[in-house]
């Protein structure tokens, strides 16, 4: 369930966040990471889960790029 919200938290960021703040949703898993170090120590299994929400929350990061360039293709982008 927690790799399921990685990857929806990098989709969002990638669709809706302007510029430089896309790279925020990256804070949510190491956060979540350092906490865990802090508490048990640094272990093989923490690290390997943190390598497996960064790729996820990349590859949402991605897909919400693909859809936002994909929606202004062929049109302008209008605020209101």
């Amino acid at each position: 369930m927690a790799y399921t919200l990685f990857f929806v938290g990098g989709l969002g960021f990638g669709y809706a966040a302007p510029g430089l703040w896309k790279g925020l949703c990256f804070v949510l898993p190491v956060g979540l990471a350092l906490l865990a170090m802090v508490q048990d120590g640094v272990q093989g299994a923490i690290i390997a889960e943190l390598a497996l929400a960064l790729v996820l929350t990349a590859a949402g990061l991605l897909l919400g790029l693909v859809i936002d360039r994909g929606g202004l293709r062929g049109r302008r982008r209008e605020y209101v």
